[in-house]
């Protein structure tokens, strides 16, 4: 549950007796005990409720004056972000007779003086904003509301509305109720503020608000009930399949397939649907296949295009004091050990982080079979040891290689073409130990196309058996993109093709991508396994062709320990698969 701030509304809400109920006081300690926040969010004047906070120490911030004036007990700070009444208004109204409440921003009578409250300002030309509560009105600066408040002082503290809940009673509650990821309304609430909550409590007041706490918040127990205002977005399947976003930011999901068949687009549209509705996303890139995220104006693509990558402590301060999603690129650094390394020391820094404020609410790690897999790989131990990180996303092409206990949190699948035995089997054992049928998976991974994948427990449809869909890959960016792809019909020099080291003289050299096809069909195994265990193939495409992305997944080939016509056909389904991908660009 991302669930890290819970604001609140007082009268009708926690009180009892012009004071905080004994059981909410309780309730709202217990959540500060499990490090949450706590705010108070009232009309009442500020003075009232920094007495209320002496008293009971129950909350780490204060809205007071629906929303005209922020405090922090903590350093005993007090702002007034919309300004204040007019003095003279106030004084107008007095003298005709209004009985008026005066705050540090705003001011408040009974309902039956609402008309003069407009005629008074009209005739001053004085601009104020008027807030029915129940049987009275408020007088409010411009811009003022429950929610306005609570949301620039969140934004000051670093924390996010995604990870907001809210309790209301009254109609000038519905702002407060509507700033919030989740909406809770208590019994005793106005029909109106009922409609739009998530959830009514079935205690009125303050009994309402400590047992939904315990129960759900403190005590972890999942809501029994759907968060209405989700943000949902698809995965552009021509099967119309949606996904509710609340529920994916606390999921762990194992994105697995052979190479070019979309893992890579996979985890960036899940990423690119959760930014879109506000959440807050840190992505390590090993290879630069997430750059399309930086389309999103509240994204960063940091190490792009060789740029120095910013220091640790920066892309903490990042997270921590902005809702900015950061992908990092990490191809440009010299070697895989220190892209391990980089990602080892981010990852400590980024638990303590969430820890506190509840950010980055979802982590994709792109290639996690080299970040994150291998015996005692440092990059995997804060996923091993915290398990109040946030979720994750996990796309690779080895899940074999990523620790047993990263694999027992996995809570939601997707699947592209695999044809590698042992992984197969890894995934097979994955999901039997869900409950999950694995019974002929091998065949239904090697029956899927590009654009194919098996889903489960990512939509209440796929919650007890993979469930098949289909997947448009949108457009891919690679370096040199317009070389490559001359490379896949001209030749190139004679002196920079691919010579095949066969004794019989039979097997002509290779000019380009398509030829190099067409030799593998046919040279002799011998000669294959020669060239391939020296490295030859990755080396020329790399060299020659400039080809990176191929050349990558051929390394990958090289670390699958295959032998004979299985080699065969995977070097044959890496190139071919790289070749169509270079065709629907012309």
């Amino acid at each position: 549950m991302h669930i890290t701030v819970v604001a609140t509304d007082f009268d009708g809400t926690i009180s009892r007796d012009g004071g905080l109920a004994p059981e909410a006081v309780q309730a709202l300690r217990h959540l500060r005990e499990a490090g949450r926040f706590t705010v108070l969010v009232s009309g009442r004047p500020f003075e009232f409720l920094r007495d209320v906070q002496a008293r009971e120490q129950a909350f780490d911030l204060i809205v007071a004056e629906n929303g005209a004036v922020l405090y922090d007990p903590r350093t005993d700070e007090m702002r007034l972000p919309f300004g204040e009444v007019p003095t003279d208004l106030m004084d107008m109204l007095e003298r005709l007779g209004v009985p008026l409440w005066r705050g540090v921003a705003a001011a408040g009578t009974t309902a039956q003086y609402d008309d003069a409250v407009w005629v008074a300002s009209r005739e001053l030309g004085r601009a104020v904003h008027v807030e029915a509560n129940r049987n009275e009105v408020m007088l409010l600066p411009p811009g003022a509301s429950k929610g306005a408040g609570l949301l620039l002082l969140l934004k000051s503290e670093g924390l996010s509305p995604r990870n907001l809940l809210t309790f209301g009673d009254a109609e000038n509650d519905a702002s407060l109720l509507g700033a919030a990821e989740v909406k809770v309304a208590v019994a005793n609430a106005v029909e109106g503020l009922k409609a739009m909550a998530d959830y009514v409590t079935p205690e009125q007041g303050p009994a309402g608000v400590a047992n939904f706490v315990e129960r759900h918040v403190v005590g972890g127990q999942p809501f029994d009930f759907p968060v209405r205002g989700a943000h949902h977005f698809d995965l552009s399947t021509t099967d119309e399949i949606r996904l509710n976003a609340h529920d994916l930011v606390d999921r762990n999901v194992l994105i697995a397939g052979g190479s070019g068949y979309g893992k890579s687009w996979l985890a960036s549209r899940l990423a690119d649907g959760l930014i879109g509705g506000g959440y807050q996303v840190l992505a390590l890139d090993p290879v630069g296949d997430l750059r399309t995220l930086r389309r999103h104006a509240t994204c960063l693509c940091l190490g792009f295009g060789g740029e120095e990558m910013p220091p640790i402590g920066l892309i903490v301060q990042l997270l921590a004091e902005t809702d900015l999603s950061l992908v990092l690129d990490l191809s440009w650094m010299a070697t895989p050990q220190e892209q391990v390394l980089y990602a080892a020391g981010l990852l400590r820094r980024v638990s303590e982080v969430h820890r506190h404020f509840g950010k980055p609410h979802w982590i994709v790690v792109d290639e996690a079979q080299d970040l994150l897999g291998g015996y005692a790989n440092p990059a995997a131990l804060p996923l091993l040891r915290d398990a109040r990180l946030p979720g994750v996303c996990l796309a690779t092409w080895q899940p074999s290689r990523l620790d047993g206990a990263i694999l027992e949190r996995i809570d939601g699948i997707l699947l592209t073409r695999h044809r590698l035995t042992r992984e197969v089997d890894c995934l097979c054992r994955l999901l039997a130990a869900r409950s999950l049928d694995a019974t002929g998976l091998a065949d239904r991974l090697d029956a899927l196309s590009e654009g194919q994948a098996l889903m489960w427990g990512l939509t209440p449809s796929s919650e007890h058996s993979l469930m098949h869909l289909k997947f448009q890959l949108g457009p891919r960016t690679f370096p040199h993109m317009q070389r490559l792809q001359q490379y896949l019909e001209e030749v190139v020099a004679p002196a920079k093709q691919f010579y095949f080291n066969d004794q019989t003289g039979r097997t002509a050299p290779a000019g380009n991508l398509g030829e190099l096809i067409d030799r593998l069909r046919l040279v002799d195994l011998g000669t294959l396994t020669y060239h391939f265990q020296r490295g030859d193939f990755s080396r020329w495409i790399r060299v020659v062709l400039h080809d990176e992305t191929l050349a990558r997944w051929l390394d990958r080939v090289q670390s699958a320990d295959l032998s004979d016509e299985a080699l065969r056909a995977a070097l044959l389904e890496a190139f071919e698969q790289r070749r169509r991908m270079l065709e629907r660009l012309k």
